[in-house]
Formats: structure tokens, sequence, C-alpha cells
């Protein structure tokens, strides 16, 4: 009797800098991903940095030879792999698919590699241009332009296919010229996230997660709450770390003394916070998808989210009463949740329904054919 081909064991290389003890999106998720797809017998092997572990291949570590920039990674736990060829091809020799997660040296020598060993190559669009521009102080249009065309031009357009979190991606990366097929697969977000009907706490709290980064803009909602009305009734957390952290504070210090609260969490302790609090807030200008909004929904916690043409996001929005741009437009949205405790209770069985369609499970099986179609 021959193999049904949906049984098919995959084996898969996940390419990708830092896998450790990242706090961003892109090593969650791929974590994540990872763990699902060995949980069904398939292979996967793991290149990247760190310690050694079953089924990982180990590459040495560095930072750019840029003292600002070597500050704003370890910041934000990242570090960069540097390839090793003799490694990459004993390892994607094993391989059926080589799964790419970052543009930076390690993926366009994986890319390399892998068209030398004529075996297929799927890259996911994690970053946008604005992400690392915007970290290191650079704002400049041409620049942006400039980067998204190495990234086009080096990874993605050498690609298979690029997975994208997101609509707003997809049109993002074809915008700038991306001629490789593309498949929409959100990241997801696991049934560990769920409304645990835990008693909030006892003052009004917002709560937001994310990298203390330019991008995030924490800012807006410290500003926010120091203009409302209630604002001496009202808590924020802010979940993450990043090169903004002494910036936030200060200015947390100086408009909201004593009420706004600083943490970095394991994401699995992030949980709880997420059912305590009474509103979630995201002002983030630059995203592929969030994956923080939809753990936030899952556990059926409000969401206001920033209105940016650089941001996916909005996406999750229920309707145009939770989405803001601006400081004033925030406060006024966060003085009327304040009010209307109905509207909460409202915007949270909207937000348990919304979130359905991201569950992992649905990722996590979209991403199994999308491996298969390529072999």
């Amino acid at each position: 009797m021959s193999e049904n081909p949906d049984k098919k064991t995959l084996r898969v290389a996940m390419v990708l800098d830092t896998y450790d003890d990242a706090r961003n999106g892109a090593v969650i998720s791929t974590q994540r991903f990872t763990r699902l797809l060995r949980e069904e017998g398939h292979k996967v092997f793991i290149v990247s940095t760190g310690t050694e572990e079953p089924d990982k291949v180990i590459l040495k570590e560095f930072y750019p030879p840029v003292s600002m920039i070597k500050r704003i990674m370890q910041r934000m736990k990242f570090i960069f792999a540097w390839p090793d060829t003799k490694k990459l091809k004993d390892t994607f020799n094993q391989v059926d698919i080589i799964h790419s997660h970052f543009t930076f040296i390690l993926g366009y020598k994986a890319i390399r590699i892998a068209k030398k060993l004529n075996k297929p190559i799927v890259s996911t669009f994690h970053v946008q241009a604005e992400q690392i521009a915007n970290n290191v102080g650079l704002t400049n249009p041409w620049i942006i332009k400039l980067i998204y065309k190495i990234f086009i031009s080096l990874f993605y357009n050498k690609s298979d296919l690029v997975i994208c979190p997101s609509q707003f991606a997809a049109d993002e990366i074809k915008r700038y010229g991306c001629t490789a097929p593309t498949v929409i697969i959100s990241n997801g977000v696991t049934n560990d996230y769920q409304d645990k009907h835990l008693e909030k706490y006892k003052r009004f709290t917002i709560l937001t997660v994310g990298r203390n980064a330019t991008e995030k803009r924490q800012e807006f909602l410290i500003k926010a709450v120091a203009q409302s009305k209630y604002k001496s009734q009202i808590d924020i957390q802010i979940i993450g770390d990043g090169p903004k952290r002494q910036e936030l504070t200060e200015l947390a210090d100086k408009l909201l003394p004593q009420q706004v609260e600083f943490n970095y969490l394991p994401t699995q302790q992030v949980i709880e916070y997420y059912n305590k609090a009474n509103l979630y807030v995201h002002c983030a200008a630059v995203e592929v998808e969030c994956m923080t909004a939809t753990e936030a929904m899952a556990c059926g916690l409000p969401i206001l989210i920033a209105e940016s043409d650089l941001s996916a996001t909005k996406q999750f929005a229920l309707n145009k009463d939770f989405l803001f741009k601006t400081v004033e437009e925030l406060t006024a949205k966060i003085d009327y949740l304040f009010e209307h405790p109905q509207a909460l209770e409202d915007a949270k069985i909207g937000y348990l329904k919304k979130v359905e369609q991201y569950r992992i499970e649905n990722s996590y099986k979209k991403l199994v054919e999308t491996y298969k179609s390529l072999q």
C-alpha cells in the first residue's frame, strides 16, 4: 500500500539568527510552529545561535562593529548569526524545505546554498524596513526604499514562496516589487491565551505589551492617560524592554507618577496580565500583524488600536470606535470606555468571537499545506 501523501513526514530547516531567549514575534512564532511540527512527527532542524539542544545547529554570534547598534540589539535580545557554509550544506542536505526568517547575512547565505542544492526555500516577511530604520534613527523615505530594494532583490524574489502574516504585509511587499508567490498565514494565537475569568485589578488598568522601541510609541498611551479627566483613577502596565525604556520611564514619572508599572516577563506570565486588565491599547505605527493583539483578544481583553498606514493591526478592531490616530482621540476613547463599562463587556464578547479565525491550529494547517505544495 502506498503512503498517504497527506501523512508524509516533513523535514524542515528553520533558519534564523536568534532563537533561544528572544522576545520578538518572529522568534516566538517560529518556536510555536516548530513545537507543533515536532508534535506531529515532523523533523525540524533549528539553524541559529544559542545553546546546544537536539536537532539544533549552532552558529557563531556577532554584533556589527557599531556600539550604538550593538546596544540596541542587546536591549532587544537579538544577535546576528554568522553563516557556516559546511554546517548549512550538511543540514540542508537532510531536509526537504528550508525556511528562512530574517533578511540578514544568515538568510542571504541560506538562500544561496538552497538554490545550489535545488532545495525549496521559503521566506517569511517578519520585519518591515521601517522597523530597522526607526530603531537606528533613520527615517528618510529613500532609506526605507533602499532597505526594501535590498530585501526584495536579495531575499524575497530569490525565494520560492514568501509567507506574509497579514493581507497588509502581502500588499506592502508587493508594493515594493516582490514578484515571488506569496501566501498569507497569520502567526496565530495558542490556546494558552484564553479568558480565565480572573478578578480585575482594583483600579482601572490599561495594558500594553511590546518592545520599548520607537515604532511602538508607548508614549502615546502615557500622554493620553495624562490628559484624561479620569487620570487619577487609571493605572498603566507596560510589559516589554528596549532602547526607549529610560525615556518612557522618565515620561511616566513626570506625567503619571506612581501610576505606570514597567515589567519584562516571559511570554507565559503575561497571560495573567491580559486577564486582569480592563483595556489593551496598541499604539504601534509599524506592524506586519501584531501577536500581542491576538493574545489580548483571546483573553477577552478589549483593544484600542492605532490606525496607521504602516500597520496591519487595525485589521483586528471591531469597528472604527476602537481605532485612533492621535493622542487626543485615544484620550477620548479611553474616557468613553471608562464611563461605559457595558461597552467594554460588549467588546469583550466581540473580540473573543473575532479571534477564533486567528487560532494557531488554522495557521499550522496552512503552513504544512504550503510546505507540501513545494515538494
